[in-house]
């Protein structure tokens, strides 16, 4: 987490005053763990006496590390001489995260291969699971142990840590809590009495270097599928991407969220926010729930109606869940071009005949199904559909336009024009002409009809 180079010692006036408490242990034979748990109370304490609240925000800056680092390497020398200098720092490095960082998970935002972690599951204080490559295993300690927090309670201290900067809390009255890290992970995390058994967190992590050259290097699509969605987000067509549970739908959708020209405004609603966008003419707006008297919560519906009056060219939705569907769906028919959103679905049929359907119920308005069936064909140009396949790979498994509503059948009629064929394990362009193929070729895109 920290440059582990030794600081020079600022620590030998005040180490005197807790080496009063140490020297009767001295020369008891410690192990790593007793050692560690001793050590912990001693070093935050120094802590807590030699840095203010506001020096401890910053818990990446290099010189808070290294001061740090250097109480506890002390702490740690006057408490066991007779261990070898390499488990020393060792053991500071541990505790240095522990009282810095995010515990046993530091590693995974900070160490080598932080960048390459998608995904974080703590299924309790004893278990930790982390997917690397799109491949979940259990993690281990540098001894090829399980990586596990000491008890129930060091979780729940490092999981109040993490959700501090987002203003977020969790306790018995709130046993759960949805929060946006720092880095703009992604955290859900629930305690006791909700978790059967103890602490459980969820952090979903969002790489910021991912572009559509890195999903075709994955095997996520082929040139062809990505050509054509780059020239439909440039000629403004609206666009859902559906896909199960960590199907990669919002990463895929930060990616076609690049393909809008710069001098296009945009408004991102999110909740909570994870996209990150490199386009300079974009306002984000995050909901907010409400407060510990049940007052100020700020739904995503409530910031699509603002979006409307702040003059955007396209609106973008990280993920639409309830009734914020009604207002995007209109947003997209109203003057609205080229917006973009996210649903969970399991299929691009089951997103608008039926998920979106069911959202846009939610709003109240007292619509009849088939006038939400016509706004959601109306609405809809594409749906990109992302699946995750058995081997933990994700892909763009099909891509579909609307038709309208068929008559009398109460469903909207897709057509593909992509689909994967897993006889072949290839994609195949079908041979429906595209029906918004004008729309196309007014925004001056041939080539990819």
């Amino acid at each position: 987490m920290f440059n582990r180079n030794k600081p020079q010692s600022g620590l030998q006036q005040r180490l005197g005053e807790v080496r009063g408490d140490l020297q009767p242990a001295e020369h008891k034979t410690l192990d790593r763990e007793t050692l560690f748990a001793e050590v912990r109370p001693l070093a935050q304490k120094e802590i807590q006496k030699k840095f203010s609240a506001q020096d401890l925000a910053d818990r990446h800056s290099q010189a808070l590390g290294r001061r740090v680092r250097g109480i506890v390497l002390e702490l740690i020398e006057a408490r066991a001489p007779e261990f070898p200098k390499p488990l020393q720092l060792g053991i500071a490095d541990e505790l240095v995260d522990d009282l810095l960082g995010y515990g046993p998970l530091e590693q995974f935002f900070t160490g080598p291969q932080a960048d390459a972690v998608t995904e974080i599951k703590v299924i309790n204080y004893k278990l930790i699971r982390v997917e690397i490559g799109g491949k979940e295993h259990i993690a281990l300690d540098e001894n090829g142990k399980p990586l596990r927090f000491r008890s129930d309670e060091h979780a729940r201290d490092v999981l109040e840590r993490m959700i501090a900067p987002t203003g977020r809390r969790i306790d018995l009255a709130n046993p759960r809590v949805s929060a946006r890290l720092p880095d703009g992970s992604r955290l859900m995390a629930h305690i006791s009495p909700v978790a059967v058994d103890g602490a459980t967190v969820s952090i979903r992590r969002f790489r910021q270097d991912m572009t559509m050259e890195k999903f075709l290097e994955y095997g996520a699509l082929n040139q062809e599928i990505a050509d054509f969605l780059a020239a439909c987000v440039k000629a403004r067509l609206n666009v859902i991407v559906s896909g199960g549970t960590s199907s990669g739908k919002t990463t895929f959708l930060n990616v076609l969220a690049n393909y809008i020209p710069e001098d296009e405004s945009i408004i991102t609603i999110e909740d909570p926010a994870e996209l990150q966008l490199q386009h300079t003419n974009v306002r984000r707006l995050e909901a907010r729930p409400p407060n510990i008297e049940g007052k100020g919560e700020i739904t995503q519906r409530d910031l699509v109606a603002d979006a409307l009056r702040m003059a955007p060219r396209r609106i973008i939705v990280g993920e639409c869940r309830r009734g914020e569907a009604f207002d995007m769906m209109q947003a997209m028919n109203t003057g609205h071009d080229g917006s973009l959103t996210t649903a969970h679905a399991n299929s691009a049929s089951d997103l608008v005949n039926t998920r979106l359907a069911n959202m846009i119920q939610m709003a109240d308005m007292g619509l009849p199904f088939e006038a939400i069936l016509a706004m959601i064909a109306s609405a809809a140009d594409l749906v990109v559909h992302i699946c995750r396949d058995r081997t933990g790979r994700r892909r763009v498994d099909h891509v579909c336009e609307t038709l309208g509503v068929e008559s009398g059948a109460m469903r909207i009629a897709l057509q593909d024009i992509f689909a994967f064929d897993n006889d072949s394990g290839a994609w195949v362009r079908t041979e429906h002409p595209l029906a918004r193929a004008d729309r196309l070729r007014w925004a001056g895109i041939t080539g990819v009809t």
